[in-house]
């Protein structure tokens, strides 16, 4: 083995040790950091944002007062790259509501970011943004007082943002009216 060889390989022996060393040094560091901020058993979680104060409940209703009462998504279903919205509502009124239709907007208030962006900066998609528009009509059979129907819609899974809870859904719907009751004429009597 001549001088260079010799020196080469002391060269990377050193830069060997010096990496051991490192690692050594590092992992000391973790479990000294380990030890003296032990990993917390119980976690808490509470919610940041501020609760909105509660709407005015109604007593009562005269006539149809049809509300979504639930909102759920299942991602990649039927198949991948979708997401599939299921929508509950229910008759709160003392009418039959009939010809029901509600707008699901998906994206409408959902966290959205940018990974590109260099930091992951999140944002909430607002009403005016071309997202937050974007939605399906969805009809639902007619409903009778205190009735409830589910049903689902399908929409593409869009790069980077996390589904929202469709708020303040656009719900289009109409009282059915009361049939006049028409009484018999009684016997005997012109007509």
């Amino acid at each position: 083995m001549s001088r260079t060889s010799k020196l080469i390989f002391a060269f990377w022996i050193f830069i060997i040790l010096m990496l051991l060393w490192q690692f050594y040094t590092y992992n000391q560091g973790l479990k000294q950091a380990a030890i003296e901020r032990p990993q917390q058993q119980h976690f808490w979680f509470t919610n940041s944002v501020a609760a909105a104060p509660a709407a005015p409940t109604q007593s009562h209703v005269d006539g149809a007062d049809v509300q979504q009462i639930a909102y759920s998504m299942k991602e990649d279903t039927p198949s991948s790259g979708s997401t599939t919205c299921y929508v509950t509502l229910k008759n709160m009124g003392n009418a039959k509501a009939t010809g029901i239709q509600v707008n699901v907007r998906p994206f409408l208030g959902a966290s959205n970011y940018d990974e590109d962006g260099g930091q992951q900066k999140v944002f909430v998609v607002k009403a005016d943004d071309p997202l937050g528009k974007f939605g399906a009509w969805l009809n639902f059979p007619d409903l009778a007082p205190g009735e409830s129907s589910m049903q689902s819609v399908v929409f593409l899974s869009h790069h980077f943002t996390i589904p929202g809870k469709n708020p303040k859904p656009d719900i289009v719907f109409q009282t059915e009216k009361a049939q006049a009751q028409t009484h018999p004429s009684p016997p005997g009597a012109g007509g």
